[in-house]
């Protein structure tokens, strides 16, 4: 079950990751976390990106020598609105590169893309490559001194791929080449980008059950209110026009989307077209990398099976279906599971009320025998109020186990049973515990609005309030219950609230 380090094995960048979470939930409700939303926070930039960009297309003039002015013309004399949109498109697209990074680093860092999420992890990398090429050729389009040299770098770049013919760069050489034609092309792989980023998203979300895509309320109006106030303070200036007469000196720096260039100064650009496809490829396979062993997926016990649907319904990942009966019972409707989609989180076994699915390493009733055990284990050598606890094995709880047979040290009076999800705890192993004579349950969540398979922390809390099936009795005391929810960071809360939960048991006798 893991060492007694509170950790479960967490790497030093997790656990600095998670205190990092949890700090900010201690200034926020746990349901505002923006860490927790950044996938969605990034798509509402995006939203962003697209109406300002439509706004700005209005006015944008399609030529070599009208789009520096139209750009200029939307930023000084219209500055109240259309200074206000290029700037609020502008921090919105670098709002969009750092959460998309931040969402990325922490998916990898809590191992969020293995198994069942490569699909996520593949299309999220193509996300990054797309949000970068749309950047490019949005500051092309400017045409002032940094778009040149973008665009002569850039140029540089495609033309030592061997399928195109004259350099590209001579079109940035001479005036005379400089085409309208080019404007449009730029426009139109600019505009292509988002049309491509709407459907890598779907892609990306394919195989997740009412995927979050948009961040609390409170949040969107908090990034907005910043965008605006930044747009205000520090409005997206131009540069000096492009003059294709003069080498471009000292242009101002943008590393988000700029950062590639560099590279130009060490190396060829063929080498460093083979450095980003290589680069590209590493981080398109990491899903496969150092692959830990998968455990075996759900199995439907047919015979029992009610074709009811919850299973499906609270399944995160589609990995129910759905299918006519293939047995001959009289239900019409019977659930399988699709085993590459299969996370074994157990969540199907806590929706479920009639022991038709369970994990073949875990299943309900061998977690049933589990509590009877501890509970009488309890009885014999514990003393005062007796206390089962039942532990996410991604939260502190684990973690804080000394050994395999659910005991922690220095509490006699409790025993704890891990869970691959919280979301796996069936109302029936509460009442169990309880009709075995302990005292209390003890339920040890992991952190509210960042379960480990999105949606079973809040299933229960559902469950619990009689608002989801199955429900937990209406006849069972819930002052003999609590749940916490918790991080695998926070052993020493676990150990406090657990105590604090045996002493109001204590006050009730």
């Amino acid at each position: 079950m893991g060492e007694k380090t509170g950790f479960r094995g967490a790497g030093l960048a997790e656990r600095a990751w998670l205190a990092i979470e949890r700090l900010l939930s201690g200034v926020v409700e746990s349901e505002y976390n923006p860490l927790y939303y950044l996938g969605a926070i990034s798509i509402f930039f995006l939203w962003i990106i697209l109406v300002t960009g439509v706004y700005l297309f209005l006015f944008y003039d399609i030529s070599a020598r009208g789009a520096y002015a139209s750009v200029q013309s939307l930023t000084i004399t219209q500055w109240y609105l259309g200074g206000v949109m290029r700037s609020l498109h502008r921090y919105a697209s670098d709002g969009l590169i750092i959460t998309m990074l931040l969402h990325a680093f922490r998916c990898f860092i809590t191992g969020r893309y293995r198994h069942w999420r490569w699909l996520a992890w593949v299309s999220g990398v193509a996300i990054a490559w797309v949000v970068w090429i749309g950047g490019i050729f949005g500051y092309w389009m400017v045409w002032d001194e940094r778009a040149k040299l973008i665009a002569t770098l850039s140029a540089r770049m495609i033309e030592s791929i061997p399928i195109f013919g004259l350099p590209l760069s001579l079109n940035f050489a001479r005036v005379e080449s400089l085409t309208d034609q080019l404007f449009y092309i730029i426009l139109f792989i600019h505009f292509s980008t988002a049309f491509l980023l709407f459907i890598l998203i779907l892609v990306h979300i394919v195989r997740v059950t009412r995927a979050v895509i948009n961040p609390p309320r409170v949040a969107a109006y908090g990034i907005i209110i910043a965008l605006l106030a930044l747009s205000f303070i520090k409005p997206a200036l131009s540069g000096a026009p492009a003059d294709l007469k003069r080498l471009s000196e000292a242009v101002p720096f943008d590393w988000l989307f700029m950062f590639i260039f560099p590279f130009l100064n060490w190396v060829s650009a063929r080498s460093l077209w083979g450095f980003i496809v290589a680069t590209t490829l590493i981080l398109a396979v990491v899903p496969w990398l150092g692959r830990r062993n998968r455990k075996p997926p759900a199995k439907v016990a047919l015979e029992n099976c009610t074709g009811c649907e919850l299973c499906m319904e609270d399944c995160p990942y589609q990995a129910i279906m759905m299918r006519p009966r293939t047995d001959g019972l009289s239900y019409p409707l019977e659930a399988a599971v699709v085993d590459k989609r299969c996370a074994s989180c157990g969540i199907c076994v806590g929706a479920c009320d009639y022991k038709a699915i369970d994990l073949p390493d875990m299943t309900e009733g061998t977690v049933k025998a589990e509590i009877a055990r501890l509970a009488s284990e309890l009885k014999e050598k514990a003393e005062g109020r007796r206390v089962v606890v039942f532990a996410c094995a991604k939260g502190p709880g684990p973690g804080l186990l000394s050994g395999g047979n659910g005991t922690i040290n220095g509490l006699d009076w409790a025993r704890v049973v891990a869970l691959p999800c919280i979301g796996m705890l069936q109302p029936s192993m509460i009442s169990s515990a309880l009709d075995k004579g302990v005292d209390g349950v003890f339920i040890a969540s992991c952190a509210q609005g960042d379960c480990h398979y999105r949606k079973g922390a809040d299933w229960l809390s559902a469950r619990l309030a009689g608002f989801r099936p199955p429900v937990v009795k209406k006849s069972l005391d819930r002052s003999r219950i609590r749940i916490e929810y918790l991080s695998a960071v926070e052993g020493d809360a676990f150990i406090k609230g657990l105590t604090a939960f045996r002493e109001g048991l204590k006050a009730r006798s």
